[in-house]
């Protein structure tokens, strides 16, 4: 791959894994900036305390970006540097009108999700974007998953018949293992907490394996005691086919690692899977258990297919995350790629209604 990149927020804690992808695909990272602070490229150090669980990929960050421009302006950056694309990991305040200076000079955009803090941040930027054939991407991950990808697969086959409800579950460590001193969890800055930053991942993934969007949802959090953002949420939701479900998130463990669980419930047929685990949790294989009413299966009506997932190229979550980010930078020319800006928007749309109903109580409609 021969994209020029340019990277807005080395001080963000999935810097480490990212730099490294871009190393693995061959990415040129030409420019670097930190918002108000000039980076030292020379000795950038691995982030080994981070206020997350996804660790460090053991190689030397300062040789990732040797020969680097270096910027305190991101504005500045999209307009006077060399770049193909802008690869954000920034505050999720300021990330849209980055995004916006990208577009305008003609520089396309892979920002860590969910980009804004509310869609009425990114709509107009979206649509500017899309005027103009530049490719805005959020990191929806789950759309390279291989069990997610075989599940949108069967429903869109029809193996289950009419979808009649769908349950899961994302759960992470607690926020004591975590830096609450991180932007991520103010609330001016980011909105939200788990739901607004571990939640999207399935809130995007659910709907987009069902191919039905989220139409209306009912939400209760779980204040943070050390942080003013949500430690966790519960989501009832309802799809424009009318498909009800349920969603659970939040920083709930007392280890690390991930808790997970989606169900799929149709007419004809059921799935059970945790869908992902991650490295910390050395499990061998990922299940995925269907049961089906065809004919066809009456000899074995229960059948379940493990998944071995490899993490040679992206330790921390899987494979899949280095494939998303492949799937971007072969498709980001053409538009081609795994989430566009508009699925970003429709995810915050889906926030904005949860956040909405978690204040006033009650169900919510979603903007479409």
């Amino acid at each position: 791959m021969d994209a020029k990149i340019g990277y807005v927020g080395v001080d963000h804690h999935h810097r480490d894994p990212y730099f490294t992808i871009a190393s693995g695909l061959d990415l040129d990272i030409t420019a670097v900036c930190e918002p108000g602070r000039r980076v030292d490229v020379d000795n950038l150090a691995a982030m080994d305390d981070r206020p997350d669980e996804i660790t460090t990929e053991n190689d030397n960050v300062a040789d990732l970006v040797a020969g680097a421009s270096v910027y305190e302006d991101p504005h500045r950056l999209t307009a006077e540097a060399d770049v193909d694309v802008v690869w954000i990991t920034y505050r999720s305040d300021e990330t849209p009108s980055i995004v916006e200076s990208a577009v305008e000079n003609g520089v396309h955009v892979i920002s860590e999700k969910p980009i804004a803090r509310t869609a009425g941040d990114l709509e107009e930027i979206a649509q500017k974007a899309n005027d103009a054939g530049i490719t805005v991407s959020p990191t929806m991950y789950y759309r390279k998953n291989p069990v997610a990808m075989e599940l949108r697969d069967r429903v869109n086959d029809g193996f289950f018949g009419d979808v009649w409800t769908v349950e899961g579950r994302f759960n992470a460590s607690q926020l004591s293992y975590r830096n609450t001193d991180h932007y991520l969890y103010d609330q001016e800055t980011s909105r939200g907490g788990a739901l607004q930053w571990i939640g999207p991942h399935w809130v995007d993934m659910i709907p987009w394996v069902l191919d039905d969007p989220i139409a209306r949802v009912n939400a209760e959090f779980h204040d943070a005691e050390n942080a003013d953002v949500d430690a966790g949420a519960v989501l009832q939701f309802e799809t424009q086919d009318g498909t009800l479900g349920t969603y659970h998130t939040g920083y709930y463990l007392s280890d690390r690692g991930k808790d997970t669980h989606l169900g799929l419930y149709g007419t004809d047929a059921q799935a059970l899977t945790p869908l992902h685990h991650d490295s910390l949790q050395h499990e061998p294989t990922i299940p995925l258990e269907l049961t089906s009413g065809d004919p066809e299966w009456s000899a074995a009506p229960k059948r379940t297919t493990e998944f071995e997932f490899t993490y040679d190229r992206f330790p921390a979550w899987g494979d899949f995350v280095q494939d998303y980010f492949e799937a971007y930078f072969e498709g980001y020319e053409t538009g081609d790629v795994p989430a566009t800006v508009d699925d970003a928007v429709q995810l915050l749309r889906v926030l904005d209604a949860a956040y909405e109903s978690g204040e006033q109580g009650g169900w919510i409609d979603v903007v479409n």
